[in-house]
């Protein structure tokens, strides 16, 4: 039986992942293992999958490296898991060491800290040791494009499912070779691509796994009764989901607005206490405190404790800066309004990729929120569950 690696750190990615390799796995097409890096690895125990760690890969005379990661991971907070922290960090800066020499390394650790590495070193010996026969590693910048660069050199088929637009990792992944296939939310991400000089063939539209959830009868089953529970009818409900901006953007110094945020609330509770037929729900983000919201019948905290996928289905809109909420409402059927005028505008491409039904500065929010909301929901975006196309993708190598 051939053997596929998976790669991927937590959060977004880590969910976009685990649906595609359960079902390699229930398939029993393939022995399957997932690297999982940071946060990752508990989501990836939680769903009863091999788990590999970094910390599964130190050697004798790994012993300066990990002292290293010692003092690395001594400026971090809450590190959950203190042996993988400091095996990811001493083996990837060692490597940055050898590449650079000494000094120039600790100045680019200084500058740039873990965006400093690109640990192909490191995912060439995991690959050495696993064998794979197929290498499969999200878009995220580090030990996943380090994982695709290592299978090339070893000359492993390799797949990089990708999450969202690759507007910064265009860079690598638009270059010919870098991965033999490449899977992609929507046609706009493919043509972005074909672009940037990949070869048609290579890019298959996929959608996102991760969002395969809002396509379950049962959620959308869930958002329609949730609705009628909350008394919302025919009211015309929007979601705001809360986010922060920066001073300054944190790779290239651009100057932020973090009062943008703010602002955009104010708008929309001024926008719903306008008329009596609207609703306005305020999503926190995980960890947030409160965000001071009027005392006003429609106006409802919809905090982590609210389910997602459902909400997503009992709203009308969601209007947002750069939060992939605002992506996964579309995907859902409620219409896009996208505020822009933040620093990372150019990585939430929204209308420009054919999602948002409008995105517009601040002062024009209140008329485009209204245009929006006079047209009906839109059908679900991902035509069919993205995992089973991932999949057909990965079966032309096994």
């Amino acid at each position: 039986m051939k053997k596929v690696l998976f790669v991927c750190y937590g959060s977004g990615h880590v969910r976009m992942v685990v649906p595609v390799a359960r079902a390699l796995q229930d398939s029993s097409r393939a022995q399957v293992q997932v690297l999982g890096l940071t946060t990752a690895a508990q989501v990836v125990r939680d769903a009863g999958l091999p788990l590999l760690q970094v910390k599964d890969f130190v050697r004798p005379g790994d012993d300066a490296a990990l002292a290293a990661g010692d003092a690395l991971m001594r400026s971090m907070a809450n590190v959950v898991d203190p042996d993988e922290t400091r095996a990811y960090l001493g083996l990837s800066y060692a490597q940055l060491e050898r590449e650079q020499g000494t000094e120039q390394a600790r100045r680019r650790h200084e500058a740039d800290g873990r965006q400093a590495f690109l640990p192909t070193g490191l995912l060439e010996r995991i690959l050495d040791e696993v064998r794979p026969d197929l290498v499969v590693a999200t878009n995220s910048p580090r030990a996943e494009r380090a994982a695709i660069l290592a299978a090339r050199a070893r000359e492993v088929p390799a797949v990089c499912i990708v999450d969202l637009f690759a507007i910064d990792e265009v860079r690598w992944i638009g270059q010919p070779g870098y991965a033999d296939r490449i899977c992609v939310l929507n046609e706009h991400v493919r043509d972005f691509l074909v672009a940037a000089g990949r070869s048609p063939h290579e890019i298959a539209v996929t959608g996102n796994p991760a969002f395969d959830v809002l396509l379950d009868p049962a959620v959308q089953q869930a958002g329609h009764e949730l609705r009628q529970a909350r008394g919302w009818g025919a009211s015309k409900v929007v979601l705001w989901p809360a986010q922060d901006e920066p001073a300054r953007h944190p790779f290239d110094g651009r100057p932020g607005d973090p009062q943008l945020p703010a602002r955009a609330l104010a708008e929309l509770v001024a926008w719903c206490q306008a008329a009596d037929d609207r609703v306005l729900c305020v999503r926190a983000r995980a960890g947030q405190g409160g965000l001071h919201l009027p005392d006003h019948p429609r106006i409802v905290a919809t905090g982590q404790d609210w389910p997602l996928p459902p909400l997503l289905h009992a709203v009308d809109a969601v209007v947002t800066l750069t939060s992939t909420v605002g992506l996964e409402g579309r995907l859902a059927g409620a219409r896009l309004v996208q505020v822009t005028g933040s620093v990372f505008d150019d990585a939430m491409p929204l209308a420009r990729f054919g999602l948002a039904d409008a995105a517009v500065p601040l002062q024009q929010l209140p008329a485009a929120l209204d245009a929006a909301l006079a047209r009906p929901r839109h059908p679900v975006q991902q035509a069919g569950a993205a995992a089973p196309r991932v999949l057909a993708q990965l079966a032309a190598f096994l």
